[in-house]
C-alpha cells in the first residue's frame, strides 16, 4: 500500500514537471509577438526611401516630357504656317500621334469603377473576393477594345498595345506607375454600344456577383465627354528595326 502510493506520488510530481516545462514553452514562443513592438528592418526602409526618391525624379522627367512636346507641337505650327505641303505633313504627323496614343484625346465613351469592398472579410471568407485584382482590369481593358474603344485609360494612365498591367504585392502597377483603389477605367468609342455590350458580358456580370456578396465596387456610366491623356511611353525599340 504505502509503495504504490509512493509511485503515485512520483507519477504525479513527474506530470507536474511535464506539464510545467510545456508551458514554459509555449510563454518563451509567443512572447516575442506578444511582447515586442515589431522593428521593420532597416533595409526595407532604404528601400523605401530609394522608390520614393525613383518616383520624384520620374514625376520631374514626366514634367519635361510634356514640356518638351508642346515646345515641338508650337514649332509645328509655326511651320505649318509657311506652306501648304507643310501645313498638310503636320497635319498628317498630328494623326499619327494620335492613334498612336501619344496626344490627349476627347470624346463620347463609358467610365467603369472598381474598387475594393469596404466589408471586413470573417475567417470564413476568402479575401481575395474582397479586393480588385490586376485580372480584373486586363480582362476589362479587354472587353472595352473588343467592343470598340478607340482610347482607354486606368487613372490617368493611357493604356497602349503594350501597356503591362501587373500585381506587385499588395498593389498593382499600369505602366509602372503604382495603382491604388478606385480604378477608374476611361474608354471613349459609341457609349450605347459599349456600356450594353459591357454590361451584358459575362465576366461584368460575375463581377456585379461578387459586389452583391462581398461587396466590391463595380459601376458603369455612359459620358458624353471624356477625356484620355497621352501616353508618356518614350521607349524605343530594342530589337525591332523598320523594314527598308
Amino acid at each position: 500500500m504505502n509503495r504504490n502510493g509512493r509511485n503515485a506520488g512520483i507519477f504525479f510530481a513527474l506530470l507536474f514537471v511535464m506539464v510545467a516545462g510545456f508551458g514554459y514553452l509555449l510563454a518563451v514562443q509567443f512572447e516575442p509577438t506578444v511582447n515586442k513592438a515589431y522593428v521593420v528592418p532597416a533595409q526595407n526602409v532604404e528601400l523605401v526611401d530609394i522608390m520614393q526618391g525613383l518616383e520624384a525624379e520620374n514625376a520631374n522627367s514626366v514634367q519635361r516630357i510634356l514640356g518638351l512636346r508642346q515646345q515641338l507641337a508650337d514649332l509645328e505650327t509655326k511651320n505649318a504656317a509657311t506652306s501648304s505641303e507643310v501645313r498638310d505633313l503636320t497635319q498628317q504627323v498630328q494623326d499619327l500621334r494620335a492613334k498612336a496614343g501619344l496626344t490627349d484625346v476627347t470624346g463620347a465613351g463609358i467610365v467603369v469603377t472598381l474598387n475594393d469592398s469596404s466589408r471586413k472579410p470573417t475567417l470564413s471568407d476568402d479575401p481575395n473576393y474582397f479586393v480588385i485584382h490586376d485580372g480584373y482590369l486586363r480582362d476589362m481593358v479587354n472587353l472595352m477594345r473588343r467592343y470598340g474603344a478607340t482610347a482607354i485609360s486606368i487613372n490617368d494612365q493611357r493604356i497602349l498595345a503594350n501597356s503591362p498591367i501587373i500585381c506587385a504585392g499588395p498593389i498593382i502597377l499600369v505602366n509602372s506607375a503604382r495603382m491604388s483603389p478606385p480604378y477608374v477605367i476611361t474608354a471613349l468609342g459609341d457609349p450605347t454600344m459599349l456600356a450594353d455590350s459591357i454590361s451584358s458580358d459575362v465576366f461584368f456580370k460575375v463581377l456585379q456577383t461578387y459586389s452583391d456578396q462581398f461587396g466590391i465596387v463595380c459601376s458603369l456610366e455612359k459620358k458624353a465627354s471624356a477625356t484620355v491623356p497621352a501616353s508618356l511611353n518614350t521607349s524605343e525599340f530594342r530589337y525591332a528595326k523598320g523594314v527598308k
